[in-house]
């Protein structure tokens, strides 16, 4: 038998601002607060169990810390420049840039950081506690707001 456990809300929910290029433009600086739920489907064991869920919930709290109170600043982006010195980071697009302290921003290794390039990163920080043998899929939703959310899944056999 198949079954799906899923994992999320509650204590997987972080506020951040991020910006990016949108239509061409560096978009204004903004926030909101995310909600993140984890879905794994696989076969139950004879313990009863999909997989340990404690273990994903460990992975996906490491994974969300780094983003929490953070701005979220993509490192990838085509025409945004991103630089940091003494303590700073200082990042833009086209004339428009943002200083902040070092420590208020998360540089991520993504192209952008909408709404599907964060989940498909958080999902990939989750790597190194699915690959178990009776576990068929994940799936990562992040939701930026009541409305507007993006799923990512992967197959894992």
């Amino acid at each position: 038998m198949t079954a799906v456990l899923e994992i999320g809300r509650g204590e997987f929910t972080f506020c951040a601002a991020h910006t990016g290029l949108h239509r061409g433009g560096f978009e204004p600086l903004h926030g909101h607060t995310f909600v993140v739920t984890v879905r794994v489907a696989g076969k139950i064991d004879t313990a009863g169990m999909v997989t340990d869920f404690g273990v994903v919930k460990t992975a996906l709290r490491d994974a969300i810390a780094p983003l929490r109170r953070r701005t979220l600043v993509a490192t990838q982006a085509d025409g945004v420049e991103v630089q940091t010195t003494a303590g700073q980071v200082r990042f833009g697009h086209d004339g428009k840039y943002y200083d902040l302290p070092a420590g208020d921003v998360a540089l991520l290794p993504l192209a952008n950081t909408t709404t599907e390039a964060l989940a498909a990163y958080l999902l990939d920080q989750l790597d190194h506690v699915l690959p178990q043998p009776d576990l068929e899929w994940v799936e990562l939703t992040l939701a930026e707001a009541p409305d507007v959310a993006a799923t990512v899944r992967k197959a894992l056999r």
